[in-house]
């Protein structure tokens, strides 16, 4: 990168705003260099309105909770107003406003809402849902809420259309705040439902103990035009558990593998889940060999079943082969396995296992 650099510079192609603008982006978002990036930014005169957008999008996108880029963002969208000579476009402001959020900043959400008015993108969808989706996430949903009703009748008239990603967000952002009753509202009122629109339903009321709705709302996606997909079925699937609904957990099992839904870690994880918790050991096992990868959570599924059907012979035997097989114990591991341990008696393997927790994992 800094050879390329180094000749840009020597032959002058620096001045030329494409090639300058072309390197920072390889820098930015491929290689992840920002403090290089920002270098290039600096010997540009002037940075265009793709090289500023480039750039603050890196910085607003970044992975380390512990790193101020968010908030690195939100200085360069200013140097990028103090400039003048570029002004912010429809690209510009959905990284602008995700850095918002990632900050915790709703009151600069605000004021970078008024200048979005001004500038006269409030009717662009694609500025408009991340300025919904920054109120949502920054916990103020009566701004979203008047924001999304304001712009009711384009909204209703684009969905006609086929885009669901305003109504998406706003249903997700009731769901986060606990107020049901108003997502299944504007769910019921969506003029058409996307895949997204019905998981983030599922999802909600599965992580929030509503079981019989998860599933009553599965059965209507099902009897409907939309297809459950791989996120639905990891929805679903704890409130099948829950309930003990079996023959509906076989149906999802086998839906999967009819239409090519890899059945991986975690998708494995919660139907070895389900399947333990109604009843049925012997598919776990079965289920739990066929899995060609196996993380901590699969491993403690296996466990946690067998142990819940008072097998702790078996939990010791799988807890031995989750060491050969180099995946590390959890808390939640070790604590499966004592139970199972106690329940059935086995004072010495028990013993072994709590020692080995204290002395070498360090857990007490």
């Amino acid at each position: 990168m800094s050879q390329v650099h180094a000749k840009f510079i020597k032959t002058g192609r620096i001045r030329d705003p494409s090639a300058a603008a072309e390197l920072l982006r390889f820098s930015a978002l491929y290689h992840r260099n920002l403090c290089y990036a920002h270098h290039i930014l600096d010997q540009m005169d002037p940075p265009n309105c793709f090289s500023w957008n480039t750039i603050i999008r890196a910085l607003s996108e970044s992975d380390d909770q512990n790193d101020d880029d968010p908030f690195q963002a939100l200085v360069l969208f200013c140097l990028m107003l103090v400039d003048e000579l570029v002004e912010p476009n429809r690209f510009t402001f959905p990284s602008v406003l995700k850095a918002c959020v990632e900050t915790g900043r709703v009151e600069e959400g605000k004021q970078v809402h008024g200048m979005v008015v001004k500038i006269g993108l409030e009717d662009d969808e694609f500025v408009l849902s991340n300025l919904v989706r920054m109120y949502v996430m920054c916990g103020a949903m009566e701004y979203a809420h008047v924001l999304f009703n304001s712009n009711k009748v384009n909204v209703e008239r684009k969905t006609q259309m086929g885009g669901t990603v305003l109504w998406n967000v706003m249903v997700d952002g009731f769901v986060r705040n606990g107020d049901f009753r108003l997502a299944r509202e504007l769910f019921d009122e969506m003029p058409h439902r996307s895949v997204v629109s019905w998981n983030s339903m599922i999802s909600g009321y599965a992580q929030n103990g509503l079981f019989k709705k998860a599933i009553e709302l599965f059965r209507d996606m099902q009897m409907g035009d939309t297809c459950p997909n791989y996120v639905t079925l990891v929805s679903v699937l704890p409130a099948i558990s829950r309930l003990g609904a079996l023959e509906l957990g076989k149906w999802v099992h086998l839906y999967a593998e009819r239409n090519g839904i890899g059945i991986d870690k975690v998708l494995g994880s919660a139907l070895i889940d389900m399947y333990s918790k109604c009843g049925s050991i012997d598919k776990v096992l079965q289920l739990f060999e066929s899995l060609s990868q196996k993380n901590v959570i699969t491993w403690n599924a296996i466990l946690g079943g067998l142990a819940m059907h008072g097998r702790g012979k078996d939990v010791v035997d799988f807890f031995s082969k989750m060491q050969q097989a180099g995946v590390g114990p959890s808390e939640v591991t070790y604590i499966s396995v004592l139970i199972a341990c106690s329940h059935a008696g086995l004072v010495q393997e028990g013993k072994s296992i709590f020692d080995h927790m204290v002395r070498i994992i360090g857990l007490e």
